[in-house]
């Protein structure tokens, strides 16, 4: 329940705020409903690496590549799956994280 909340609450709100919404809607999520901190990690790291593996799998083969290749070029990777991947560890962790610190301060203050 915590990750397909976490999934469509940001990526829906990415569309209209600026990326780093997905680290307080993790956050609030996780401190309302986590109910366990690898759980809440858990649920964070999927929920938003999912999403952004979507979006940026969807934005790869809509524009065919181009804008991948080029930032392949930019940081030297060898091919655009490793970009995939690492935009999907990043986006994973930013949530998971904020989920953990959501689960952890809710047990803190009740």
């Amino acid at each position: 329940m915590l990750l397909l909340l976490i999934l469509i609450i940001a990526f829906a709100l990415q569309f209209f705020l600026p990326w780093w919404i997905v680290a307080p809607v993790s956050f609030g999520l996780a401190a309302w409903l986590g109910r366990k901190g690898w759980s809440s990690f858990g649920a964070g790291f999927l929920g938003i690496g999912l999403g952004w593996l979507a979006l940026s799998a969807f934005i790869h083969f809509r524009t065919e590549g181009i804008l991948t290749n080029k930032v392949i070029q930019l940081f030297g990777l060898p091919n655009p799956v490793l970009l995939l991947l690492i935009t999907t560890l990043i986006g994973g962790l930013v949530g998971g994280l904020s989920a953990w610190a959501g689960y952890c301060c809710r047990r803190l203050i009740f």
